[in-house]
C-alpha cells in the first residue's frame, strides 16, 4: 500500500498544474482533514475504503478538483495533499513520488521542509487509524533522500 502524501512549497511556481496528483487517486484523509472539511462548510467528500476514509473519487478525478484542474479546496487541502510530491510507501518509505512531472525539481529547502511534513502526517495516520508506521524504514528513506542536501 502506498500513501500519497504534497510538499507545502513556498514558491507556487512549482506545480504545472497538471492535476495527476488528484486523479485515480485516494487520498488518505486523517480526523483532522475530515473536521477542517466539515467546519468549512463541505460535506459528502469522502468514502471509507481499506480500513481508511478516502477523498471521493468521481469519473476518476478528485472530488474537489475543477473542469480547470483547479483544487478548490487549495487554501484547506488535506495534509496529505500538501506534502505531495512526497510519499510513503510501506515497502520503500518515504520517496518522491515519480509520477509527479517535477518531482525531480524538489530543491533541499523544500524536501527538508516536507520530509518534517510527512512524518507529521504519518503520525496523524497512527493517531486517526491505529496504522502502524515503520519509523526505522521511515529514517533510513529520509536520510537517503536528503543525502544530497548535506554534502
Amino acid at each position: 500500500m502506498i500513501f500519497k502524501v504534497l510538499l507545502l512549497l513556498e514558491n507556487n511556481e512549482f506545480c504545472k498544474k497538471c492535476a495527476k496528483c488528484c486523479r485515480s487517486t485516494e487520498m488518505i484523509l486523517t480526523r483532522s482533514d475530515i473536521t477542517m472539511l466539515e467546519k468549512k462548510g463541505y460535506s459528502d467528500f469522502y468514502v471509507r475504503k481499506g480500513g481508511f476514509y478516502r477523498l471521493l473519487n468521481i469519473n476518476g478525478k478528485c472530488v474537489f478538483l475543477n473542469l480547470d484542474n483547479q483544487c478548490v479546496i487549495y487554501e484547506n487541502r488535506p495534509l496529505g495533499c500538501r506534502v505531495y510530491p512526497l510519499i510513503y510507501d510501506e515497502e520503500r518509505g518515504v520517496v518522491l513520488d515519480s509520477e509527479c512531472p517535477l518531482a525531480d525539481s524538489v530543491g533541499c529547502e523544500d524536501l527538508v521542509k516536507g520530509v518534517e511534513l510527512i512524518k507529521l502526517v504519518l503520525r496523524e495516520l497512527e493517531l486517526t487509524y491505529n496504522y502502524a508506521v515503520n519509523w526505522s524504514l521511515v529514517d533510513k528513506s529520509i536520510a537517503l533522500l536528503v543525502s544530497g542536501c548535506f554534502s
